[in-house]
């Protein structure tokens, strides 16, 4: 065989190969195409027969039981929660898919039951699923620091800062694993919230009010009515958040609304805690933790 001859033989077969393989690629991206078709059809009638419902646990805990001795003039952390059922049940919210829970209402067994007992018998993995809490939360000591960075502050809560009665975030995120839902917004507006790392999982998105680092303390105010970054998320929850004007204000929408007016406010109209301490503790700035693919739509507003 001379050297012409060969080289267009073997010309033609490295030709072969690549058509080979390029058929092969096609008919595998068509599989692919089918198959993605039909899982997207599945999910629709899914979706069809099992419409998504909105479920809320609201949690506010202002005042505390006999046994914990610190005393916090907050007045406004009860009446935010408040302000916050309303103005879910106004808009796409049913009555009974939102609980309330305050004060000696909200201690940690409480809590817990809400959400592995009454939520987790309501929603599944369609529904969006809200929890809030307001109240005060504080660093985990270090000798206790494998069981959570942070804890809340439930109703029956006591002094001793090594007992078992508070809620860490490594808990409390065992108890929301229980849930099914796969579209889930954890708003916290306590200090020390954006260190509850616990909680930052997939399908999640969590809106903290302190910050995330060395920032964490948290404040509200009795002019506003609730917590500063709980009234400025209620405000973007009006709408005002909605930027591209579909008529819905997701999570991620109202949190972007809402952080830069939270900052300036504590700044310029309220300094968390000063007027009992002789020095300045810091600024509020919220953080947020977004393992949730897309945007989550909360408040349907128009």
């Amino acid at each position: 065989m001379n050297i012409r001859l060969r080289d267009r033989v073997i010309m033609n077969n490295k030709r072969a190969s690549i058509l080979a393989i390029i058929i092969v690629l096609m008919i595998s991206n068509i599989t692919i195409i089918t198959v993605s078709s039909k899982k997207i059809e599945n999910n629709l009638e899914k979706q069809s027969e099992n419409p998504v419902e909105y479920y809320a646990l609201i949690i506010a805990v202002e005042e505390f039981n006999e046994t914990f001795s610190q005393e916090y003039e907050e007045d406004a952390i009860d009446d935010g929660a408040i302000a916050f059922y309303n103005q879910l049940i106004q808009y796409n919210w049913s009555e009974d898919n939102v609980k309330l829970l305050l004060n000696e209402n909200a201690t940690k067994q409480d809590i817990k039951n809400a959400i592995t007992g009454w939520l987790d018998e309501k929603e599944d993995e369609n529904d969006v699923v809200l929890y809030y809490f307001s109240g005060h939360s504080w660093k985990v000591p270090i000798l206790k620091r494998r069981y959570g960075n942070t804890y809340s502050f439930p109703y029956d809560i006591y002094d001793n800062l090594f007992s078992d009665d508070k809620i860490t975030d490594k808990e409390l995120d065992s108890w929301l694993d229980e849930l099914e839902s796969k579209h889930m917004a954890l708003i916290m507006d306590t200090c020390y919230s954006g260190r509850m790392k616990a909680l930052v999982q997939t399908g999640r998105i969590l809106l903290a009010a302190g910050g995330k680092r060395i920032l964490c303390p948290v404040s509200g105010d009795v002019k506003l009515g609730t917590g500063i970054f709980s009234f400025f998320l209620m405000q973007g929850f009006d709408g005002i958040a909605d930027i591209n004007n579909d008529g819905w204000v997701t999570a991620e929408e109202a949190f972007r609304y809402a952080r830069l007016p939270t900052f300036h406010f504590s700044v310029w109209k309220w300094f968390p805690y000063t007027k009992h301490l002789p020095f300045f503790i810091g600024i509020q700035i919220p953080y947020m933790y977004d393992r949730y693919l897309g945007q989550l739509p909360l408040i349907k507003y128009a």
